[in-house]
């Protein structure tokens, strides 16, 4: 079981990142999910994915392929390691390659071994350049560049057999899908195990134990964690009061909301914007 879960409600429809080192480790000490799909290329060294409490041992010129909603979290197993990671969402693929996201990430995770590094890099290093560089035309170009990069992947997939790979059932991921949907769309509301059940026809021990096969956590644990992510978010873009908070994300009782805030973060709320903003002058101060 996750004790501690990282909700992303990132708005970008495309991301990629490079990272080297472990001077720049931006690992997941947390479990963490997304409403992103995942490619994790690793061009050099070791990393140790966990995923729906499974354990996967990436190398040099592997990938892995994670779908969306999906609990993970990474290690450095070699402080050595260079990777490039991207996210995207159905909203940025051509209408043409939404068929391949079965194929690719329906009966995930997938770990696979890449047996012609160049293609794959090349693709790679040249969405980078789009994606930092901002030239003309670079949402088209990486539209086109995502497209021959699953079309790679898909053939890969099909030439070997997945190192590793979790079968899953895909009426149950779209389910719990459409549930995860429903709680990120109004956590602020007072959502309950019971209303979950009767928007979606099941019984709360169902929902409970799919909650726990499919993401690792239980309905409440997931609730809190993506409430805890937005009052964190308001704590240091806005200057709301906290008991304004409390209610914003869908608390009742101002104590609970302390508990649960500390429970996740280790600190009290007022604490914790404190912190950020210390870090925020910090940072204004440098540049």
């Amino acid at each position: 079981m996750a004790d501690k879960v990282n909700v992303s409600l990132r708005n970008q429809s495309f991301y990629i990142d490079y990272s080297r080192g472990y001077e720049n480790s931006r690992d997941m000490q947390h479990y963490h999910l997304h409403q992103d799909y995942e490619i994790f290329y690793l061009l050099e060294g070791e990393k140790i994915f966990l995923i729906d409490g499974e354990k996967y041992v990436a190398k040099k010129d592997t990938m892995m392929l994670i779908n969306k909603n999906i609990l993970h979290k990474t290690i450095v197993n070699d402080h050595n390691y260079q990777r490039i990671v991207l996210n995207f969402r159905d909203c940025f693929l051509l209408e043409a390659d939404q068929i391949l996201l079965s194929t690719l990430f329906n009966n995930g995770p997938h770990l696979l071994s890449v047996k012609n590094p160049t293609i794959f890099q090349t693709i790679l290093e040249k969405m980078l350049e789009e994606y930092f560089l901002d030239h003309s035309h670079s949402d088209r170009y990486l539209q086109l560049l995502l497209s021959q990069l699953l079309m790679e992947c898909e053939r890969l997939i099909r030439s070997q057999t997945s190192i590793e790979h979790a079968t899953a059932n895909r009426h149950q991921h779209a389910l719990i899908n459409d549930m995860i949907t429903y709680i990120n769309e109004r956590f602020h509301q007072d959502i309950t195990l019971s209303i979950l059940a009767d928007t979606f026809f099941l019984h709360e021990q169902s929902i409970s134990k799919l909650f726990k096969q499919s993401i690792g956590c239980s309905f409440t644990e997931y609730l809190n964690a993506v409430r805890i992510t937005e009052a964190k978010r308001l704590l240091t873009e806005t200057k709301m009061k906290i008991n304004q908070i409390t209610r914003k994300v869908g608390y009742t009782n101002h104590v609970h909301f302390w508990r649960i805030f500390k429970k996740f973060t280790g600190m009290s709320p007022n604490n914790y914007r404190q912190q950020e903003t210390t870090k925020c002058k910090r940072f204004t101060n440098k540049a």
